[in-house]
């Protein structure tokens, strides 16, 4: 009785056939590796198989993200560092508030007694409309043109980013706005500082934003800006309020 199971040494694989399947395998791995791997991961496309099938802008995007975190994340340390060794002490954000809340009534007040301390008989004042309408007496803390202590315009190119940040304590108030000129914007509002990360809103194609920011920690508070078009844009940056100072992280 015969064994069928087993094959004959002919139908048996050759060193000859395992070596050309190799070759096959290895040939077919490189090909891969630079029509869609390089494309698709790091953007490279020696062929241009990868703009064909559209895997080398989404490799360009990784590689221009990762560039971004690293160099986002020098910057935190930087600045933390530095908000750390500071010799100088700002004013507290109660002293600041208490001082702008002042100067705020102050401004409202100041027609009001010139009023009462004229003559009796002298002619009825001529009425003056106010900076702050009526409306907005109450609410002191509505940003206006007067308390921006900042401003700042730069372009960016399409595809291009750049982060702006204030340096700010804990409990800290400040206000912003921001405008674009040609086209539309993605943005990240965020915070870092002495091992803390906050986040505060991001948003896709605005032409623009205004509020305000209170930092829960020490630390570094604003904006990532990413131009996401395919024209140059012109931003135009606005900030007041309680922080030390307003810096250019990327």
């Amino acid at each position: 009785m015969y064994n069928t199971d087993y094959p004959d040494r002919a139908d048996l694989p050759t060193s000859a056939r395992l070596i050309r399947s190799t070759i096959i395998a290895g040939i077919c791995s490189v090909v891969i590796l630079i029509t869609i791997v390089l494309p698709s991961e790091y953007g490279i496309d020696p062929t241009r198989v990868g703009s064909l099938l559209g895997l080398t802008p989404m490799g360009e995007i990784k590689v221009q993200l990762a560039q971004e975190a690293t160099a986002q994340a020098k910057a935190t340390v930087t600045a933390t560092d530095e908000v750390q060794t500071a010799s100088v002490t700002p004013p507290s954000p109660a002293v600041i508030e208490l001082e702008r809340r002042i100067a705020a009534l102050e401004a409202l007040v100041s027609p009001v007694q010139q009023a009462a301390q004229a003559p009796a008989v002298a002619a009825a004042p001529e009425v003056v409309p106010l900076e702050v309408p009526m409306d907005q007496v109450a609410d002191v803390e509505r940003p206006q043109p007067s308390v921006w202590r900042d401003e700042v315009s730069f372009t960016l190119t399409p595809g291009q980013g750049t982060e702006y940040k204030m340096v700010m304590a804990a409990g800290a108030i400040a206000s912003y706005e921001f405008a674009v000129d040609g086209g539309v914007i993605n943005y990240d509002a965020h915070g870092e500082g002495a091992g803390q990360k906050a986040s505060y809103e991001q948003a896709r194609g605005v032409v623009g934003d205004t509020g305000q920011l209170q930092a829960p920690f020490e630390g570094t508070h604003g904006w990532f800006f990413r131009n996401r078009g395919t024209a140059d844009v012109v931003v135009t940056l606005r900030t007041g309020g309680d922080y030390a100072e307003l810096r250019k992280l990327i």
